[in-house]
């Protein structure tokens, strides 16, 4: 088996996984809210994928009047329910996101350099060289690292003290 299809056959496993775990977390009913109750419209509380799709299904009963002294509590309610059905579907999305990058980006990325890892560029031979950190000065390079000997860079003009000559 090639590397390639190893990656593809592990990406895909992994991506079966991810979208099981997607959909559990969003079919999963939501946890009962401290305010009690159940975030359903019956005795049990919903998934969270209807609790966010279907915000008013969460069963907490008529919205009561602005006035009302059970309002703080109602809204209490409502509040944890869509609460935790948001943060159940962000989390879904997320796994869903992971789920496309395992499925479809790594294999594309492997397919693309052939299962290969990219050889790094050939060293360049040992000799003098001008130096990284200061252009006026040329290091020794052993075809590896930096050696610690410096020296000046040699002037490309004839040391007389003027310009360098004009070609005509």
């Amino acid at each position: 088996m090639t590397l390639v299809r190893a990656v593809w056959v592990v990406c895909l496993v992994l991506g079966v996984v991810l979208l099981g775990l997607a959909t559990t977390v969003a079919v999963v009913p939501l946890p009962a809210p401290a305010a009690g109750g159940t975030c359903g419209p019956g005795a049990s509380s919903e998934s969270a994928i209807v609790a966010f799709f279907d915000p008013v299904s969460i069963g907490a009963g008529p919205e009561p009047a602005p006035a009302s002294a059970t309002r703080p509590q109602w809204e209490a309610f409502v509040n944890e329910c869509q609460s935790a059905s948001d943060t159940r579907m962000t989390v879904a999305g997320a796994v869903v996101l992971g789920f496309l990058l395992v499925v479809f980006g790594i294999p594309s990325t492997v397919r693309r350099y052939g299962g290969r890892i990219p050889a790094a560029p050939a060293a360049a031979p040992a000799g003098w060289y001008p130096d990284p950190a200061d252009p006026r000065l040329a290091r020794w390079w052993d075809g590896g690292t930096w050696g610690p000997l410096y020296t000046p860079v040699p002037s490309p003009w004839p040391s007389h003290g003027g310009a360098p000559p004009i070609a005509r």
